[in-house]
C-alpha cells in the first residue's frame, strides 16, 4: 500500500485512498470542463491538476459521492475545490467550507 493511504468503505465497496482536507466551493451553468466535456452534476469537480491530477477520483463524504477531477479554473489553487452543482441557489446555500475528500486509488 502507498504511504499515507487508508481503507475507506463507500456504499458497500471499500476503496484504498488518500484523505485530504481542501477548501470547497461550488458552482454551476451550462459550460464545458477543462479536459473537453460537459460539466454534470454529481461529477464534475474543478481541482488544481499540478495537486489532482485530471482524471482522479475523488469521494466527497460531505455530499456522497465520487466525482472526477475534470476541471480547474483561475482560482483552484493548491488544495481547493470547485463542486459543480445543479442552481446557482444550490451554490450558494454550499457557501465555501472546509472539509475532508478522498483521493480514490
Amino acid at each position: 500500500m502507498k504511504r499515507n493511504m487508508t481503507t475507506v468503505k463507500i456504499n458497500g465497496k471499500e476503496y484504498k485512498a488518500k484523505k485530504m482536507s481542501v477548501k470547497a466551493t461550488a458552482y454551476c451553468g451550462s459550460q464545458m470542463t477543462s479536459t473537453g466535456g460537459w460539466a454534470k452534476v454529481k461529477r464534475t469537480i474543478a481541482v488544481d491538476p499540478k495537486v489532482i491530477p485530471y482524471g482522479t477520483k475523488i469521494y466527497i463524504p460531505a455530499l456522497n459521492f465520487i466525482g472526477v477531477a475534470e476541471d480547474c479554473g483561475s482560482a483552484i489553487k493548491n488544495n481547493k475545490i470547485d463542486i459543480f452543482m445543479s442552481s446557482y441557489k444550490e451554490c450558494m446555500n454550499w457557501g465555501i467550507k472546509n472539509i475532508e475528500i478522498y483521493i480514490l486509488d
